[in-house]
């Protein structure tokens, strides 16, 4: 019998020592994520859509230079087609030419705005034809408004200078270009 007090007595102190090594896990403070500033929400105005009497493509028939009081008529021809989806291209005499635009929605004396740019070109030289295509995109670059009115569109520089283009089936009397002859 004293072998069995022995054998309790020593299960008893094992089960209090086991009872003392076991604690029920105390959850491990998180720390509380600092609040996050306020997000800033950048939205961009929608550009106004391009209206169907502009996304056309035109033939320019002079350039009104110089705050429009000296009138140049083209020597070859300059086109120039605006796409609806805010991109323009043409061909400025010898050089295409391409490039973005943006509608302001914007009324102004001279028509609606319109920002042209930046066009890139390529880049051959024709010598007949350098000086005039230059002086076309240097104006088409500094666009500020636009004016359509029926089968005429002119575009309106910064400068005072005004490209007046029409539809090439509006034209009159269609030149050859170059000039057959």
């Amino acid at each position: 019998m004293r072998k069995f007090l022995i054998i309790v007595a020593f299960l008893v102190i094992a089960a209090i020592i086991f009872a003392g090594c076991t604690t029920t896990p105390q959850p491990v403070p998180q720390p509380t994520p600092a609040p996050l500033p306020p997000t800033m929400v950048v939205t961009t105005p929608a550009q106004p859509t391009v209206p169907a009497q502009l996304a056309q493509y035109w033939v320019l028939t002079k350039m009104a230079i110089q705050d429009g009081t000296a009138i140049t008529y083209p020597t070859n021809q300059i086109t120039l087609y605006i796409l609806t989806d805010g991109t323009l291209n043409g061909n400025s005499g010898c050089n295409n030419y391409n490039g973005p635009f943006t509608l302001s929605g914007a009324t102004t004396p001279k028509g609606q705005g319109i920002s042209i740019g930046p066009l890139i070109s390529t880049k051959k030289y024709c010598a007949e034809y350098s000086n005039q295509e230059s002086m076309y995109q240097n104006i088409l670059g500094k666009a500020m408004a636009y004016n359509v009115d029926g089968n005429q569109l002119s575009i309106t520089a910064t400068t005072g200078d005004v490209l007046i283009y029409q539809i090439p089936s509006s034209l009159v009397t269609p030149k050859q270009y170059p000039p057959e002859g």
